[in-house]
Formats: C-alpha cells, structure tokens, sequence
C-alpha cells in the first residue's frame, strides 16, 4: 500500500483517493463489475471531542443534525468512562487502541510514541494484517495525528488541518476534506477499502473557553450536528452511485463540566459519560435502537472486525456486533431519547479512593502540559520579534528563543517523567501487554502518483499549540 504522510486540502485528497487505484487493489485492466465493486469495506469514524450526550439531546436531536440521523439509522449507547482518566490524549488512545489507561499508559495531552509501539492503534493492525485497505485521518488536533502516524505501520494519509479563523470554521474545513474524501472513493476504478478517521475538535474548545453549560457550548453541538449530517449526505450521495455501504460510527472521548473552570479530568458524570453510535453496514433491523452495553473500548475491535482482521487477545473492548454480551444488550426503547436520558442519570462517581486516586494524577499530569503550553507562548512571541528582522533586537530574541527551548523542554520533559510515574503508581501503565508488539514496519514509498509540487515529507509533529486538557 502506498504510504503518504503529508499536510493536504480539500482537492488534494479527492484526487489522492482517486489516485491509490494504481498503486492497489486488483491490477488495472480488469472490469469494474458490480460484484466486484461491491467487494470494499468502508468504514467511517467520527470524533467529536468533549461533547456531553445529553446536549446533543438537548440541541441536537433534530432532523437538521447529523446525530439525530445517525441514531435513527443505527444504535446509540450512552457509555462511561468512570474509573479512567478523562482526559483527551488518554481516552482518544483508548478508542484508538482498543484497552484503557491501565494498559496503555497515557497520562496526559503530551504526545509520546512510545506507548503505541506496545499496544498497536487501529491504524497499524489494518496496514499490517490489510496493508491493501486505504486508511485515512483527517484532524485538526496534532496529537490526533500523531497517534496515526505512530507505531511500525502507521496511516497511509495522514491529513492535519490547522486552524482557520475559529475553531468552527477549522471544523468545516476538517468536514469539507472529509467530505472530498469519501466522495472520491465513487472514482476508484478497482476494489478499494477505505477506513477514514475524521475528528473535530470546537465543541471542546467551546467548553474550555465558556463552559459546558454555556450558549457557546450548545452552539458548537449545532454546529458539529450539522458538520455530521453533510458528511452522512457525502456517504448516502456514494452508496447511491457505487452500491458501496459504509459502517458508521460516531464517539466523544469524554465530557464536560457545566462551569467554566478545568473542563475535564476528574470523575463528575458529566465528564465520565461517553456515546457511542453504531451503523452496520448492511443491517437495518435495529435502526433507532439503544445498546446498554457499549464502550469506546469496543471500538477498535469492531472496526478490525469488520475488515477481517485478527484480534488481539489482551483487548479490553469487544467487537459490538459479534460479541453477545454487546450484542443482546440492544433494546427497542418506546423514546430513544428519553432512554438516553435514562441511562445517563444512572452514571455517578466512582468509590471515593479511586476518585482521589484519579484526581491526584489528573493534577499531577497536567503541570507538565500547562508549562509546555506556556513555554510555547514564550516562544511564539520570541519567533514573532525574530520574524520583524529588528537590527540587534531579532538577534537577541533569536538567542533567548534557543536558551527558552532548551530550558523550557529540559523542564517540560522532567515534570512530564515525574508525573508518568506518579501516575504508574495511581494505576496507570500497570497492565503489560501479553500479545507480542506487531513485526517489521511501513515502507515509505514515492507518491508521485498525486503530481504537482507536494511536500510529501512526514509532518513534524509539536505539541498542540491549544487548550484540549
């Protein structure tokens, strides 16, 4: 499978989609039947980051959102992450590999590669097991990016989206190249199966900028809702041309406290509860359906499943449409969203060991991405004189940004090991993996196949430059 690493917008990835054909699947030349067409998986996973379930209800349970038309077209579980850290790099790599902190060890929103080498993400069990399926991460969060593209066998299409004005208008861009994307799949002329991650990322910021309770935060759900239902549109407008289905699956990786202040990271329901929404590809029966027994653990087995490809034995989650516990949990609920409603009030905290445990890491964890965040202000402001070629002045400034990089990460990378293993000792990272670590790794081949003048080299990627505790 051709791997590309790079930065793309919104023509570039249709045309790169389009482009793959000759580089994979069956050898040109042959028919495009129908049976054969009919041949790809595609699946799609959605990201919405720090979005409470219950003002997706509240705002969002509309036929204009697109969560409202994924519930009514699959199965929706409110889940909980209750005994685990709700924090952002911790819970998107559990949904991403399939086990809970206590194995996977992630502590805080400080990228580190390490832990994905150990437990493989989603991205490098398909290249390894199905290296001829096109995966695909579009995100406007770099650390969404860097967990794609660690491990042996990362991503094929590795797709950062920086910011663009507002975080609202960061997401449109993150929906239009997702949009791009799946529409480009209708021009493939040979069996391509697709696995595209697409994240976003205002409703959270929403949170941490007004708080979960604020306008500015229902708002953001509208938005998202309505950023879903383009992209389920772009979905329905290819199913039409190709007969080509797609499994849908849509998740947060925690919640939101009400009031403005730390937004998440401790064990309040409204940080612990999660949703997952299901559509399987092909099984209509139980649309508008609830799940009691869904996880965001669950989610990396069901998407390997539905490729085929083998499971590991030391997962924490299950795939949801095989495993029978999951599976004989769904429920034909009279009002879905009551039920829902139900089902989240019936979250609560954790014993109050675990909740002072987890609290203690929380703090603990997050002085070290609060001072990396304050050294990269000091070094933006530093770069921002260095750029105005002041005479003497940009020298200085060029000096003292080396002196505060050297410092600033000396300090940052010595709190952050402190704190990793506080956190070892709060539970964190305890659990050894007994499958061993996937072999060999990704070859990097030439994608001149895209044309035009690319810089096609990995992304670089920094610490996140905004707020996502």
């Amino acid at each position: 499978m051709t791997s590309i690493k790079q930065f793309l917008c919104g023509t570039a990835v249709a045309s790169m989609v389009a482009g793959t054909a000759a580089a994979v699947g069956t050898p040109m030349g042959l028919s495009r039947t129908a049976d054969w067409w009919l041949a790809a998986e595609h699946v799609l996973l959605i990201g919405v980051d720090g979005t409470n379930l219950s003002k997706i209800l509240e705002y969002a349970y509309n036929d204009d959102s697109g969560f409202k038309l994924a519930m009514d077209q699959g199965i929706t579980g409110a889940a909980t992450e209750v005994n685990h850290t709700t924090i952002s790099g911790p819970s998107w790599s559990t949904i991403l590999t399939g086990v809970w902190d206590d194995k996977h060890g992630v502590v805080n929103n400080l990228f580190r590669p390490e832990p994905y080498d150990k437990w493989p993400t989603v991205f490098n069990m398909l290249e390894y097991y199905k290296p001829e399926i096109n995966t695909s991460v579009i995100a406007d969060w770099d650390y969404i990016n860097g967990i794609a593209g660690a491990g042996g066998h990362p991503v094929d299409n590795n797709v950062f989206v920086p910011f663009q004005d507002s975080w609202a208008a960061t997401d449109a861009a993150v929906t239009a190249q997702t949009i791009a994307q799946i529409l480009a799949t209708a021009d493939n002329p040979d069996d391509i199966s697709n696995f595209l991650f697409s994240y976003q990322v205002q409703v959270d910021e929403a949170g941490h900028g007004f708080g979960g309770g604020s306008a500015e935060y229902a708002q953001a759900v509208v938005n998202v809702g309505a950023n879903i239902k383009e992209i389920l549109d772009a979905v329905a407008q290819v199913k039409a041309l190709t007969g080509d289905d797609w499994s849908i699956i849509i998740t947060t990786d925690h919640g939101h406290q009400q009031s403005l202040g730390f937004g998440h990271g401790f064990q309040s329901p409204n940080e612990t509860t999660q949703f997952v929404i299901f559509d399987q590809a092909g099984h209509d029966a139980t649309d508008g359906s609830q799940n009691l027994n869904y996880s965001i653990a669950d989610i990396t087995p069901t998407i390997l499943a539905l490729f085929g490809v083998p499971m590991r034995s030391d997962f924490d989650g299950s795939p949801m449409h095989l495993d029978p516990n999951i599976v004989d949990s769904t429920v034909v609920p009279d009002d879905l969203k009551q039920a829902l409603l139900s089902a989240i009030a019936m979250y609560g905290y954790p014993n109050i060991g675990n909740d002072i445990m987890l609290g203690i890491r929380t703090i603990v964890t997050s002085i070290p991405y609060g001072l990396n965040l304050v050294v990269t202000e000091i070094d933006k402001f530093l770069q921002s004189i260095v750029d105005q070629d002041i005479f003497l002045i940009s020298g200085v400034a060029e000096f003292l940004q080396q002196v505060v990089q050297f410092t600033g990460g000396l300090v940052v990378d010595t709190t952050d090991t402190l704190a990793r293993g506080i956190a070892y000792l709060t539970g964190s990272g305890v659990i050894a993996p007994t499958d061993p670590p996937l072999p060999g790794g990704s070859e990097f081949t030439d994608p001149g196949l895209l044309g035009g003048d690319h810089d096609f080299a990995a992304p670089e990627l920094s610490l996140p430059d905004f707020d996502v505790a």
